[in-house]
């Protein structure tokens, strides 16, 4: 076949820089007390690239901006349009530290480990998780018997009984007595080239 080849998997980043760009992104927020949590919010928007990601980091872009234009164009004493903007800020920068946080976490937590034979849960209403038995490697094996037979939740469960292997005399296949048949008569033509 033709085509690109796959592209490797992503290298997971180091304990350590995931460390460091943790304390960067939240200095950066708390120590500008806000101006700059834009910054902290293009990063997760970038990280996990989804609409509602991108539009908060637009509205923290428009906080941010109507924070400035209030401190530049407020009067020189402050008042109490100053007080709310700043504590507006405050609330900001934590709110924003505490996503930034919450998400980078999770981004960066291990995927959980698969415990063989235990099924993943499946909430009610969605279609069951292709087993190992799925895409052609092979599963475990097969155990023939009866379905299960649903019980009706106005009525007790009881166990049912296990039924007993009975050996019965199974018939033989035609092909067998076919084959008995022919070296029957292969034996009966070998007896009379023998007598001559």
């Amino acid at each position: 076949m033709h085509g690109p080849a796959p592209a490797p998997p992503p290298r997971p980043a180091s304990t350590a820089t995931v460390a460091v760009l943790r304390v960067v992104f939240v200095g950066l927020t708390m120590l500008t007390f806000g101006l700059l949590s834009w910054v902290t919010m293009l990063r997760v928007a970038i990280l996990r690239r989804r609409a509602l990601d991108w539009l908060l980091f637009w509205g923290t872009c428009v906080v941010v901006v109507l924070a400035f234009v209030e401190f530049g164009t407020g009067p020189d004493e402050p008042d109490a349009l100053a007080y709310t903007t700043l504590t507006g800020m405050f609330l900001l920068s934590c709110a924003v530290t505490t996503h930034y946080l919450i998400v980078d976490i999770k981004h960066y937590r291990p995927a959980p480990a698969v415990v063989p034979g235990v099924a993943p849960y499946v909430p009610p209403g969605y279609p069951p998780v292709p087993g190992p038995g799925a895409y052609g490697y092979p599963g475990p094996p097969h155990q023939a018997g009866p379905p299960p037979q649903p019980v009706p939740p106005h009525q007790p469960v009881q166990p049912q009984p296990q039924p007993q292997p009975q050996l019965q005399a199974q018939p033989q296949p035609q092909r067998i007595q076919r084959v008995r048949a022919e070296l029957d008569e292969l034996s009966d033509y070998l007896r009379r080239e023998q007598g001559r």
